[in-house]
């Protein structure tokens, strides 16, 4: 009886592994850079550019991670925001476009339930809705991007 059980437990847990999601990471290489220089993980924008992430389907995904590092203004008038995060998602049939600043280097952790748009406060977004997300940046600044990851569902 033992041996059905332990059999049957090692079973499950097979089922689970193969179903579980795994965190994806997305290199820089791989996106689109969109009135930005990318240089290995540096980003250089002299107007207001953007780091297109590949087209994907963000339903199996809670959110994002990454890392911004060695942030420098180009020029003295450019701003103190490193990035943003932007993402646009339709709701009712419209398309929705949001935006989270950054104005500190460091690890960033963003929750689609809890994205803290620039505009609205808190909102809650639906992964599965998702139909574009990006990192923008301001005239004359230069940022690492590193450590991007798309993290899954548990």
């Amino acid at each position: 009886m033992k041996k059905y059980l332990v059999a049957a437990f090692v079973a499950l847990l097979g089922v689970f592994n193969a179903t579980a999601q795994e965190n994806k990471t997305i290199e820089v290489f791989e996106c689109e850079a969109n009135k930005l220089t990318v240089e290995g993980s540096t980003l250089i924008c002299t107007g207001f550019g953007h780091l297109v992430f590949p087209k994907m389907d963000y339903s199996n995904y809670t959110g994002i991670n990454f890392e911004a590092a060695n942030f420098e203004k180009l020029d003295e008038k450019a701003t103190g925001a490193v990035c943003s995060l932007k993402i646009e998602y339709t709701k009712n049939g419209e398309t929705v476009k949001t935006s989270m600043g950054f104005y500190r280097t460091g690890k960033k952790k963003i929750e689609f339930k809890s994205f803290k748009d620039e505009k609205q406060g808190v909102i809650s977004i639906d992964p599965s809705t998702i139909t574009k997300v990006s990192i923008g940046m301001g005239k004359n600044k230069k940022v690492d991007i590193n450590n991007i990851v798309l993290v899954a569902k548990k």
